[in-house]
């Protein structure tokens, strides 16, 4: 049975008003946009993306795609135009050089699941794709994304569904979050609660289409408590789900986003209802509900390590299990047992903070949590708690880095060898991870026996 894949993402009782063409203003005081992308549906799952520039260009830039997605899924059309891989990124020029201000390319989706990243296209139901703006967003060259604005046509009775926003066109879009973000195209209607925007392939059983309409409104309820706040964009949500294949295979992937969600079940364990697949649906999904609150506080560069969120996220969804009532403290325990155990196996061949490099994605969730569960011992909190305080903090401080996670423990247990610890214990690459771990934590015990009172939020 395939391990659940999970990532760094309810639903319907009415239905939105009559469609029109959706223009979204830019706001007042926005450059004009150097660049309009054009993306249009072709009823399948493939697009038709065109790139408008304001002024000519020699080259486009984009973050690359794992796989080589581009130069196998994208086709250029007129000839003449070339892509290639150098240095991290893709690109598109012309093939004898000159600048050009208009390319269209045609691109397709692939059947290749990309491990630890965003999918740029997914067929999405019947007829419908679900696409990520930041693998069709250029990049400029000191970093960062073009000022551009998209336009998306669906095919014929198709609509556009781009967190709150549903229309038959979409005109002049930026997201909200001023973020990439995944948007849908196809014939499926959204439906919207207090909580979400949410659409859910009609080809998923009934039981999880039953399961994800019971947990979400409870689930949205309890973090929003446990954070003391309520996401300021109503979220939108995905679920798709093929249960062909494999009787035996039970897999959940999701991608989280700022507001944004998406979850993909694949197995023929899925068809049926099942205390496993159950399970392990209730807990991912609450991990990338987790997310949505964490996104209030949004790491500063790429280089901050994935092990902070992703690890406190699952478990902050033990927090949130509890406080559901789904486990008692026995449970509770047993989650973090194995969090430990399963972090000992992971670090074996290396340490956490090289384990992203390694391609040990394992390793960020499980050692993340351990380390999440040290910190609230030695503070005598919930990991929740700090989570709470590091947004305050990464709010002021325009994102949170490493190091201000390791300054913010010290800060709130008072015990600066405590907080170095926990550094070592991400930094080193361990020759004994279970004695570290068991070190690692009689190290919490030792900050908690001394500490100040927990800083106050």
């Amino acid at each position: 049975m395939d391990r659940p894949v999970i990532r760094i993402l309810s639903i319907g009782l009415f239905a939105l008003a009559a469609f029109m063409v959706f223009a979204s203003p830019l706001t007042q005081g926005d450059a004009p946009p150097d660049l309009r992308i054009d993306i249009r549906h072709s009823g399948e799952a493939n697009l038709r993306v065109v790139y408008e520039w304001r002024r000519a260009q020699r080259r486009m830039i984009f973050q690359t795609v794992a796989e080589g997605y581009r130069k196998r899924q994208w086709t250029i059309v007129p000839d003449g135009f070339e892509i290639f891989s150098e240095g991290g990124a893709d690109y598109i020029r012309r093939a004898g050089g000159g600048r050009f201000r208009r390319v269209e390319i045609i691109a397709r989706p692939d059947n290749i699941r990309l491990d630890k990243e965003y999918q740029p296209l997914v067929k999405y139901g019947e007829r419908g794709a679900l696409l990520y703006t930041g693998h069709f967003w250029p990049m400029i060259k000191s970093g960062g994304r073009v000022n551009a604005v998209f336009d998306f046509t669906p095919a014929p009775a198709g609509q556009v569904v781009a967190f709150g926003d549903r229309a038959m066109r979409i005109e002049n879009w930026r997201s909200p979050e001023d973020h990439p973000a995944f948007v849908y195209m196809g014939p499926l209607a959204p439906v919207e609660t207090q909580d979400v925007m949410a659409l859910v392939d009609p080809g998923a059983p009934q039981w999880i289409a039953e399961e994800f309409n019971t947990l979400v409104p409870r689930a949205f309820s309890a973090l929003s408590q446990l954070f003391g706040f309520t996401p300021e964009t109503k979220p939108n949500l995905f679920l798709s789900a093929n249960v062909e294949g494999d009787a035996g295979r039970l897999s959940y992937a999701g991608d989280a986003l700022p507001s944004q969600f998406q979850i993909m079940l694949r197995g023929g364990a899925w068809s049926r209802p099942n205390a496993k697949a159950r399970e392990v649906f209730i807990h991912s999904t609450i991990h990338e509900a987790t997310h949505l609150w964490q996104a209030a506080a949004r790491p500063a560069s790429d280089e901050t390590p994935e092990w902070i969120h992703e690890g406190a996220a699952d478990a902050i969804t033990a927090e949130a299990r509890v406080a559901l009532g789904d486990w008692n403290g026995a449970a509770f325990e047993r989650n973090a047992q194995r969090a430990r155990s399963e972090c000992a196996s992971e670090l074996e061949t290396g340490s956490l903070n090289g384990a992203a490099a390694r391609q040990d994605f394992r390793a960020l969730y499980v050692c993340g949590h351990v380390i999440a569960d040290a910190v609230a011992l030695a503070e005598g909190a919930r990991v929740v708690d700090f989570w709470r305080a590091l947004i305050e903090k990464a709010e002021r401080a325009g994102g949170y880095t490493e190091t201000m996670v390791y300054d913010l423990i010290e800060e709130r247990t008072g015990d600066a060898e405590f907080a170095q610890a926990v550094r070592y214990f991400a930094d080193t690459p361990l020759a004994q991870p279970g004695e570290e771990i068991e070190k690692l934590m009689t190290a919490a015990r030792t900050a908690a026996g001394q500490r100040r009172p927990a800083a106050s939020l």
